[in-house]
């Protein structure tokens, strides 16, 4: 029977394994997308759908509870404030684990973790649609900046020319001395 085995050990400690799990969901909040064991990536899932869950709450309770897990108050910040924002809609379903091969060295399942609301494809969006908002007039200011570019090198070119070079001195200084 599998009383009490709800967690998956990982050949580690308590102590060590919720070391390890803060670790790594400070750095998938921080970076929202890591790259991690297959295992770890599978566990990291439970704890970072919890974290995400608490932070769409946004109490004071929920937020005391997140600290106590990741002890990072800016994360736990970011956390709140903009990944709990981005799945008040969602229920469920907050991080993926994409399985990505094994690692050269010892063959390890390799994984990554990430959020499936990125910010980066949020931001890319609205990119796109300011470029496509842009009127021609901005876009001929830019060979301006290139005539300008040109300018300034054979400005600098005609100096280097300008300055003889120490080597043929030399040569010129021997050659007159042997005369």
């Amino acid at each position: 029977m599998r009383h009490m085995n709800k967690v998956k050990t990982l050949n580690k400690k308590k102590s060590h394994r919720r070391a390890l799990f803060q670790n790594l969901a400070n750095a998938l909040f921080d970076h929202e997308s890591i790259k991690t064991t297959s295992p770890k990536a599978m566990e990291l899932k439970k704890v970072a759908d919890k974290l995400i869950t608490l932070a769409k709450r946004k109490d004071m309770h929920a937020m005391r509870l997140a600290f106590s897990i990741l002890r990072n108050k800016e994360i736990v910040r970011k956390l709140f404030t903009d990944i709990g924002e981005r799945y008040t809609a969602t229920s469920g379903g907050y991080t993926r684990v994409l399985k990505i091969g094994s690692r050269k060295g010892d063959n390890a399942p390799m994984a990554i973790v990430e959020l499936t609301h990125k910010k980066e494809k949020e931001e890319k969006k609205e990119k796109a649609e300011k470029k496509k908002a842009k009127p021609k007039a901005e876009k001929k200011e830019k060979p301006v900046k290139k005539e300008k570019a040109a300018k300034e090198k054979t400005e600098k070119t005609e100096t280097k020319e300008k300055k003889p070079r120490k080597k043929t001195v030399k040569k010129e200084v021997a050659a007159e001395t042997k005369e």
